[in-house]
């Protein structure tokens, strides 16, 4: 399941750092569905880069990356559902970007807590 641990971080990495990458040429919205900015972009980049030298540095510290960024994201999505966001840009409610940090969190931490 060690591979499964790395995997996982490693394609999230590419797709945060790409989405934060993009972030900044797509203007208000990636994809015209998810709204960010500056500091939207940055946090992306952040964890996209955690998340990918974990999964190239060991299959614990993918585990753990997975787990801890898994229980952020979830914690985020939360707070972003309560509309405490928006500074980032991340409206409260329905926002999709509060349903794609949900979906973030909980693959990341359930591959992180349940793979031996």
């Amino acid at each position: 399941m060690a591979g499964v641990q790395k995997s996982w971080a490693i394609i999230i990495g590419i797709i945060l750092l790409l989405v934060g990458i993009i972030g900044f040429f797509s203007g208000d919205a990636v994809l015209e569905i998810f709204p960010v900015n500056l500091s939207h972009n940055i946090v992306h980049l952040i964890t996209g880069a955690v998340f990918l030298w974990a999964g190239f540095a060991s299959a614990e510290k993918a585990k753990m990356a997975n787990k801890w960024l898994g229980i952020i994201y979830i914690l985020v999505a939360v707070i972003g559902f309560l509309g405490y966001l928006t500074f980032l840009n991340v409206q409260g409610g329905n926002d999709p970007d509060n349903w794609l940090h949900v979906a973030i969190g909980v693959v990341s931490a359930g591959v992180g807590f349940l793979s031996k």
